[in-house]
Order: structure tokens, then sequence, then C-alpha cells
């Protein structure tokens, strides 16, 4: 049965592993109807007309969400494989913890050779902001340009203005299996199982028309708005976690591990990075009634599409990573509640950021220029080194024998990144 297992993980793991190429959103591109293509569609960079610098430079500004969805949906907080009560041995005599340990992070001590823990956690992420702008108003300006058929001459430039109301939900059903190959190794498998909902719809949609001489001839008018939903759903990125103990005392105790990403979710709809990933981290744990815990780590990615801000064949680059740090404590607060609390630290260096900005409209050479100079807001990319700071905080309870139940609620602290309401965590799991 073992065997099986690992032969089905095996498959699933090498079938994601293909070369991944250019997203191509220009229907009927072979990619126009994934997830990743909502947000330039109802942008309506594909409209009839639009020049190709044009559509290009639109979805320059519009990869960015690709990439920092990418990043950091992919590298959400998972609940992790915290066995809950432990048994230590002070001079042979048993001891007993019943700190049921933490939730979104890990702990040094092991579960024990040939021990089984199998763990299932609901959570809902919905993200309301990216880099301080609001996901519900973000600005987009985009030109189409009409030509002559026969000589090629410029007619007109339209530039649009808009304003589009990006809704973007994930929900994870995070699976947890554990396994004691020894007394002082651990190894584990993370399934996440998600359902992504994104909706893109557009408002207060003006157009300008400039003559070949850009001279503004027409406008501002409305234009239509433009709605596109669309949601999928399947396995994410399956982790794979090993764990080592390097040193253990009476009560405290250092691991080293490493978790490997692989890419078996749907990149193009969110499901996954298209990339893999490396996190090698050491992690202190000191078991008491009131037991603190540090992890520290280093998330290194490989290329993937949704990062490709030329978007050229060949133009993939890798996911940021950097640092990753967790710093928190548990407290036994009753014989079988634990609660929980941390704080979660994700590094990212260059990473793609976005900005306010404007794109003026081009004036007639004249003195003074008719009409004025009219600045349209849209947004801009720039390549920064930033950090997400979140708080988790939470009660584990054990009703019975090694069964463990948990609530928990993230809070993220700054406006860096990808920004989330506060998200519900509700797990199951018990140790066999």
């Amino acid at each position: 049965m073992i065997r099986r297992i690992w032969q089905f993980l095996l498959v699933v793991t090498l079938s994601s592993t293909g070369a991944l190429g250019q997203i191509n959103c220009s229907p009927p591109g072979p990619s126009s109807k994934k997830l990743v293509c909502e947000i330039p569609f109802s942008t309506g960079v594909f409209s009839n007309n639009t020049s190709a610098s044009a559509a290009a430079a639109a979805l320059r500004a519009v990869t960015a969400f690709n990439t920092a969805f990418a990043t950091q949906v992919t590298q959400l907080p998972l609940a992790s494989a915290s066995a809950g009560t432990v048994v230590l041995y002070k001079a042979g005599v048993p001891e007993t913890f019943d700190n049921l340990g933490p939730i979104l992070t890990d702990r040094a001590q092991t579960i024990g050779k040939h021990q089984l823990y199998l763990g299932s956690a609901a959570t809902q992420f919905v993200f309301t902001d990216i880099d301080g702008i609001g996901l519900g108003k973000v600005p987009f300006t985009y030109e189409a340009t009409a030509t002559d058929k026969t000589t090629g001459a410029v007619l007109s430039n339209t530039f649009t203005t808009e304003q589009t109301n990006i809704h973007f939900t994930v929900d994870l059903l995070i699976n947890v299996a554990t396994f004691g190959l020894t007394n002082r190794v651990d190894f584990s498998v993370i399934v996440p199982y998600e359902r992504v909902s994104i909706g893109a719809s557009t408002f207060d949609s003006r157009a300008y028309i400039l003559n070949a001489n850009n001279v503004l001839v027409f406008g501002p008018y409305s234009v239509p708005s433009i709605y596109t939903p669309g949601t999928a759903h399947g396995v994410g990125d399956i982790v794979f976690d090993g764990k080592g103990q390097i040193w253990r005392g009476e009560h405290a105790a250092v691991a080293a591990a490493i978790d490997v990403r692989t890419p078996t979710g749907d990149d193009q709809n969110y499901l996954g990075s298209g990339a893999w990933g490396f996190n090698p981290y050491i992690v202190y744990s000191y078991l008491s009634k009131v037991s603190p815990h540090v992890k520290v780590g280093y998330q290194w990615n490989t290329s993937t599409e949704l990062n490709n801000p030329t978007l050229t064949s060949g133009g993939n680059q890798a996911l940021p990573g950097g640092v990753q740090y967790d710093v928190g404590a548990d407290w036994a607060m009753l014989k079988r509640v634990t609660v929980a609390g941390d704080l979660l630290g994700s590094q990212y260096v260059n990473g793609v950021k976005l900005t306010n900005t404007t794109t003026p409209l081009p004036t007639p050479a004249t003195n003074p220029p008719t009409p004025p100079s009219i600045e349209l807001p849209t947004i801009d990319t720039e390549t920064s080194t930033y950090s997400i700071n979140d708080v988790s905080a939470g009660l584990k309870w054990n009703p019975f024998s090694n069964l463990v139940l948990t609530g928990n609620v993230l809070f993220q602290l700054n406006n860096d990144g990808l920004r989330s309401r506060p998200t519900p965590l509700v797990g199951i799991s018990c140790k066999f």
C-alpha cells in the first residue's frame, strides 16, 4: 500500500514539471480561458484596434498581478504537523506535556518512531489590497490606434481610462500526513486542495479620441463596462518536508529541515506557482507549560511563466523568495487546551510591486497646447525587496485520546504585497 502511494505521488509530481512557455491571453490563445487572463480581458486591452505596443504595455502591468498572486498565494501559511501531547524522558522517567504545540509553524520535537499523524484544516483567504492599492479600484489606461489599411498611416488614437474591481478568493483544504521514520526524523507530505474564485469588472470607463496630430476631437465619453468571472479548483502545489533533530535536551530541541514544493498545481488557474520551491530551515523549541519556538529559513524558487515581465518566449524568471521567520509561543492554559500565538514573516527579494502613476494624453505641438495636458490614472511596476508580516492567534483542544481540534485567525500587519482580510482556520488532527 505504501509503495502504491509513493508511486502515485511520483507520477503526480513528474506530470507537472513539463516545460512552461509564454502565457498567451490573446483570443483564441491557449491560455485565454484561464484565470490568469481574467484581468486582461476585463481591462479591454484586447478590444478592436488596440495597438500591439499599447496592449503589451497594459499587459506588463497586468502581469504584475500574476507574479504577485503566484508568489504569495503559493507561499501562504499552512497548518503544521505539530502532533499534540509529547512524552519526554528525564532520568529514565516518562514526563508527559499537554502542550499541543503551534498551529501555523513547526516545533523541533518529532512525533516518535513509526508514529503517524494525519490532519486536515480548512481556511479562506479573501484578498482586498495589493501593495496598498485597493483591489476594488485598480486604475488602468490603454491605447487603441486606427490606421489606414492601405498606407498604414495613423488616423487617430483612442486612450481609454477605467477602474477595475477585482474579487479574489482562495479556499484551501490542507491535508497533512507525517510519519516518524525514527525517534529523531520525521517525514511529512502536505497536499492542498484549492478553489480559486476571481472576477474582474470595469467601471467609470472614459475614452478620448485624438486625431493624427494629437488634437482631441471627441471625448471624454463613456465606455460600456466589462465583467469577467471565473473559478477553478484542484490539487495545488504538493509540499514534501523532511525534519531531523540535531540536538535534544530534556525540554528543548533544535531541528534542521527542508520543505520542497512541487509544481503540481495548475499555475494558469492560480492553483500553483509553476515553479519548484526549496525552503531549508532551522527550528528551536522549548517544551513546557509555556513553550517558545523560533524558526528561520530561506525560500528559493525556480522560474515560472507567471513571472515573465517581458512577455516573451524564454523570458520566464524565478519567483522572488527570501528569509522566512516565525517566532511564537504556546501556552497550555488548561490540561487539554493550548493557546498558540505566532509572528510570521516572509521576505521577497527583487519582487514586483505595483505603484500608482499617470499616463498623459499626447498634446499637439502648439503654444499653448490645445487641449492642455490631461493625466490619466494607471498603474506601473517596480522591483523592490519587501516583507509581509502576519500575526496568528488560536486554540487547540484535545477532547479525548489523540484527537485535536484547532481554531485560528491570521492577521496581516503591513500593506506590502497581497493583503487579505483576517483569515479564519479550522482543523482536525489525530496521532496514531
